[in-house]
């Protein structure tokens, strides 16, 4: 089979390109042979990863250097690094094809204590099924409100504004949960207790974020240790108010039912 195409007009603009390797117009790639399974996935690597430069190296320096990463961002640097939201992308990937492959693993993992009711246990796995289902929106919503309370716990610096500590987030954030998922993937499988994996994911969560924050605001120790106990604290008044409210949501939307005795 002739796997050449004669192409004589430009399928982007329309401009004529038949001696032309890339349109004099729009600059798109004059395209001539017939799409296979190895160069679609070869344009699927360089365009959505990127690994043969700037994926490989963001995802490096988000471990040796994230300040020169995200400050980088910051200040202007664009082509060097994968940009945050591109970044932020694939951690939606990674994480979305995790909750696919472990979603009944992590329900039948999940431990319920002697003083849990079966309707306490019911309401338990409702939420799991509801935070699961729109894993996605929530992962994108938990950047502002994390920049919000970094911003707060940073009142005193001016360094970042708070749009600024979106990207912190959207970076920082979005490395330490795509690398969890990866470890925490076979982890699944090999523990029966979902305790087990909580346990492990959110100390390395905060402590993977301090160490982000300390580096871009130049402290001491001592300082990140004070900011993390301070981000902790508000944090925790945060998450009661946003399970307050997606319980109230839950409720009203009738997946959830109160008893009447």
């Amino acid at each position: 089979m002739n796997n050449l195409i004669t192409i004589t007009n430009c399928k982007n603009c329309g401009q004529q390109i038949e001696s032309h390797n890339f349109c004099p117009d729009c600059g798109a790639k004059k395209i001539t042979k017939r799409i296979t399974f190895k160069n679609l996935i070869s344009e699927f690597v360089d365009r959505f990863l990127n690994l043969d430069n700037s994926f490989i190296k963001t995802f490096t320096h988000l471990f040796t250097k994230p300040e020169e990463v995200i400050d980088g961002y910051i200040h202007g640097l664009r082509k060097r690094y994968v940009n945050a939201f591109g970044y932020f992308a694939i951690t939606i990937t990674i994480t979305g094809v995790y909750s696919f492959i472990v979603k009944d693993r992590l329900k039948e993992i999940m431990q319920f204590g002697d003083n849990f009711t079966a309707q306490q246990a019911e309401i338990q796995s409702s939420i799991f099924d509801t935070t699961t289902q729109y894993q996605s929106m929530l992962s994108f919503l938990m950047i502002p409100l994390l920049a919000l309370l970094s911003r707060l716990v940073f009142l005193n610096y001016k360094k970042y504004n708070l749009t600024e500590h979106f990207v912190i987030y959207l970076y920082g954030y979005s490395h330490i949960v795509g690398v969890m998922t990866l470890v925490l993937l076979p982890l699944t499988f090999m523990v029966d207790s979902f305790m087990i994996v909580g346990l492990v994911q959110f100390p390395i969560y905060i402590f993977y974020m301090a160490y982000v924050l300390k580096r871009l605001y130049q402290i001491s120790i001592k300082k990140i240790l004070i900011k993390t106990l301070l981000f902790l604290i508000y944090g925790g008044i945060l998450y009661v108010i946003v399970g307050l409210v997606i319980f109230l949501l839950m409720i009203l939307s009738g997946k959830v039912e109160i008893p009447t005795k």
